[in-house]
């Protein structure tokens, strides 16, 4: 495509609201996204506390524990990132000097690679409740700990693999007489030149590689493979475990009405409790699959307008150079969000997180306690 098509291009679709929008939003981002990954840091820290107890001991939270371990990398990856390039601490040297370049450079592999075991961790998760729930049968035999364990680190070991061609993507390039911070640290195709003084080459540049057939095999694969397939299974998974969860319900309300014309009260018992679904088992597996649809639901509202717009990008690879930075910091935000907000849903929705979290706080705080029992016959015995 030529110059005067990409103009056309940009000003069709980015300009000039998206790029307006793109920095108006960017002064805002980095405090957002500060308290986003501070606050989500903590809940994530907390995640992992109640969910690796003895007592929380389930192949459900060790993947749980794992994706919380991912999620809290990537935030507290983002912070000295979102200081260094949207809050802008530190003189303009230092924000543009070499290491900074090697930090930024790191950063955009680290939180790559992390948010991807996220992402296969999340489909794990799916997958393991769906056998859980369609195959009770084999559930303990194909989801225990040994299995579990395994699918968990081959989540932190093949997603950096899967990350491999972005390492190559990108390079470390002197940037000499000038001075654009915007454009050494975004790495945006907008470089807002803020100074036309002649330096030596002090100031360094994250810039993509000119190949372009390693650059749309590189969309192709985060769009597809880290994005788009995952969205996809999630979706199919998310469907069968509404449907059989639906399927459930009504398997319950027939041994309900079942029972309630049986007069026998040992045949009602047993009908009640059949299979587990009409007892408090049964409601504790729909609760906890509830709880996981919420997860992936949230997991699909993030990731796939990501994939959405990585699948566009690869098919018109113009368009990342125009347009995707425009928009980069709302998905970055969006991503932030559904790792931090877990904490939230587990708690609203499983009662043995919130009974756990509540125990282990009032060991670690200094929390009124529960009154004595035996105070009073103590008392009684004095006197």
């Amino acid at each position: 495509m030529s110059d005067e098509g990409g103009g056309e291009f940009q000003l069709g679709y980015c300009d000039p609201w998206g790029s307006s929008f793109q920095k108006t939003f960017t002064q805002f981002h980095g405090y957002i996204a500060l308290v986003i990954c501070l606050l989500g840091s903590v809940a994530n820290s907390v995640n992992i506390a109640v969910l690796s107890r003895k007592e929380m001991a389930s192949s459900t939270n060790t993947i749980l524990t794992g994706l919380a371990v991912a999620d809290l990398l990537v935030m507290i990856d983002y912070i000295p990132f979102a200081f260094l390039i949207y809050v802008k601490v530190g003189t303009e040297q230092s924000r543009n000097s070499y290491a900074a370049a090697v930090f930024v450079y790191f950063h955009s592999i680290f939180s790559q690679t992390f948010h991807t075991v996220s992402i296969w961790l999340t489909i794990t998760l799916a997958i393991w409740r769906y056998i859980a729930i369609k195959f009770p049968q084999m559930n303990r035999t194909f989801c225990n700990k040994r299995n579990t364990n395994i699918a968990i680190t081959l989540a932190y070991v093949v997603s950096p693999v899967l990350c491999l061609p972005i390492y190559f993507a990108m390079n470390i390039d002197p940037v000499p007489g000038k001075s654009s911070t915007n454009a050494t640290m975004n790495n945006t195709s907008d470089m807002n030149v803020t100074s036309s003084r002649v330096e030596p080459a002090s100031k360094f540049a994250i810039t993509m590689t000119t190949n372009g057939d390693l650059l749309t095999a590189i969309f192709w694969i985060y769009s597809v493979f880290i994005k788009l397939i995952p969205c996809i299974v999630l979706s199919i998974l998310s469907v069968c475990l509404v449907v059989k969860m639906k399927s459930s319900d009504r398997r319950r309300q027939k041994l309900l009405k079942k029972s309630a014309i049986t007069t026998n009260e040992g045949e009602k018992a047993r009908l009640n409790e059949d299979g587990g679904h009409g007892g408090k088992r049964g409601g504790r597996t729909d609760r906890t699959t509830r709880m996981l649809l919420a997860l992936l639901g949230l997991f699909l509202a993030t990731e796939l307008p990501q994939a959405l717009f990585g699948l566009l990008t690869a098919t018109a690879p113009r368009l990342f150079q125009v347009c995707y930075y425009t928009f980069g910091e709302v998905m970055d935000l969006m991503a932030l969000v559904g790792s931090a907000i877990n904490f939230v849903l587990y708690c609203s929705m499983s009662r043995q997180f919130r009974s756990t979290f509540g125990r282990l706080a009032r060991k670690l705080l200094p929390l009124p306690g529960p009154p004595q029992p035996d105070a009073a016959p103590l008392t009684a015995r004095k006197a």
